[in-house]
């Protein structure tokens, strides 16, 4: 372990906010983070107690013009070693450097040139000192809008050129009502597939009682639409989902009451659901029930062991959230015990992996990221590193209030991951923001199938749904389709 001095200049040359100053924390290149443990000096710089090396930096500021979001810092892609970071001059040189890299043989747009110009000439003033911290910071907005102009660029010539034939598009569809809404039309204009709720307080309200009115409803609208099922969990260690009588149960008899439960799940519907999520959120957030570590990998191996018996054509998907883990250097969950070393996303799907546990497909939830796309995409490099396919299970940005009552969640999995984009969310911000990351889905072979969650209002995400309570859609909807004639070529 060394300790690291972390250098956070604001507007003006005065050290950042102190909220800004206490969000620092560093990760391994593969984005894994150490827990945070700092200290703020009287001059209002960081000491940072880092584990790995080499290490990226990243801390939750306010860019002009951008947003107020994590932002990173990493050395031109080879991360640091040393003992003094600032801050803001190296996330400058950090995404000059991936703008420049991913421009490498493409035209770029003339507003990613534009930023990409404005960003090297700003650095250069500041570096003769001429404004210096408030042009770094100014420098650091349109580097971002460059890297990100660069990575969504490269992947639109490369899809648009070669459109997907394989990729899934889906949301979920947890309110159906009838073949006649409005809801139904919309839906099955836009996607080919859908997620079911199979949460055991809705169907297993009682022990050996299951209820699949819902799902029966949902599924042979389905069914005549020629729409890809997918159901949607296993086993979630969420309070609100899962029914009384599985609370008070020893770990042995909770492990049977799991896999009893995913195995009649997916024989049920072994000839009409092939895709599951096996298990979801089982990486220390949400464990309702106060599992440890290794009984959360053992429940995975139940829940997973229990669809391979029941179906041999059930794909087994394990479903993650928080990707950039920052609870784990935060050192907090949304229910369960603190262990001595909380497990992030990925060194969860490690340790699944390395226990043989059985199952096809990464699941990840990607809710208000907080994060740049080119954070995002070098994140999803770390997560393809175990050579699965990846599905993106769950989406949600926010598209701004036009009406009342479209009231989100305040869970902290929002609460501390989230961020504004842009220069904040309204629903051109948030279509912008969708059809940016299904550009680089697309363009990322491993990724198998893109979900949003939300369909209609109210949403998880809060205002995430592509349409409104009164079943009107938002942009987000319209510029959806658009995207998919472009991108997608089915049939």
């Amino acid at each position: 372990m060394q300790t690291v001095t972390i250098r956070l200049d604001g507007l003006g040359g005065m050290p950042m906010p102190e909220t800004a100053l206490k969000s620092v924390y560093a990760s391994g290149m593969d984005f894994e983070p150490d827990e945070r443990r700092l200290r703020i000096t009287t001059d209002g710089q960081v000491e940072l107690q880092v584990t790995q090396q080499p290490y990226r930096v990243h801390a939750k500021i306010t860019v002009p013009l951008y947003g107020q979001l994590w932002v990173m810092a990493d050395n031109l892609g080879q991360g640091y070693t040393g003992d003094f970071v600032d801050f803001v001059s190296e996330a400058v040189r950090t995404y000059v450097a991936h703008a420049q890299r991913l421009a490498e043989g493409i035209s770029l747009s003339v507003e990613t040139k534009g930023h990409l110009d404005a960003a090297l000439e700003l650095e250069h003033l500041a570096n003769r000192g001429a404004d210096t911290p408030d042009n770094r910071l100014y420098a650091l907005s349109h580097a971002m809008y460059a890297a990100e102009g660069a990575l969504v660029e490269r992947a639109r010539q490369q899809v648009y050129a070669s459109p997907r034939e394989d990729l899934l598009l889906g949301c979920n569809f947890a309110r159906f009502t009838s073949a006649s809404s409005r809801y139904a039309k919309f839906f099955s204009k836009a996607f080919d597939f859908a997620t079911l709720p199979f949460y055991p307080s809705r169907t297993v309200p009682r022990k050996d009682t299951y209820d699949y009115g819902y799902v029966d409803k949902a599924l042979g609208y389905l069914m005549e639409q020629h729409i890809t099922p997918k159901g949607h969990p296993l086993f979630f260690g969420h309070k609100e989902v899962n029914p009384d009588w599985l609370f008070g149960l020893s770990y042995p008899e909770l492990r049977k009451a799991a896999a009893d439960i995913a195995r009649h799940h997916v024989s049920t519907y072994a000839d009409t659901i092939h895709y599951w999520d096996a298990m979801n959120e089982a990486h220390d957030w949400a464990n309702c029930f106060e599992l440890n570590q290794d009984q959360l990998l053992d429940l995975t191996r139940a829940t997973t062991d229990a669809l391979r018996e029941a179906s041999d054509k059930a794909v087994s998907i394990v479903n993650v959230c928080l990707p950039f883990a920052e609870y784990v250097a935060g050192r907090y969950n949304c229910y369960g015990p603190l262990p001595k070393r909380l497990r992030s996303p990925l060194g969860y799907l490690r340790a699944a992996l390395e226990a043989g546990i059985d199952f096809d497909v990464v699941g990840i939830q990607l809710y208000f990221p907080g994060r740049d796309m080119v954070a995002v995409s070098l994140l999803l490099d770390a997560f393809a590193s175990p050579g699965k396919p990846i599905h993106i299970t769950e989406m949600g940005v926010n598209g701004g209030f036009r009406v009342k009552g479209n009231a989100g969640s305040s869970w902290s999995q929002l609460d501390m991951s989230e961020g504004t984009w842009h220069g904040g969310w309204n629903e051109h911000t948030q279509a912008d923001w969708m059809e940016q990351f299904y550009t680089i889905a697309a363009a990322r072979p491993e990724i198998k199938a893109l979900s949003w969650w939300d369909f209609i209002e109210p949403s998880f995400s809060g205002n995430g749904a592509f349409l409104y309570e009164n079943e009107n859609p938002r942009e987000m909807y319209f510029r959806y389709l658009a995207w998919k004639d472009r991108a997608i070529r089915k049939g």
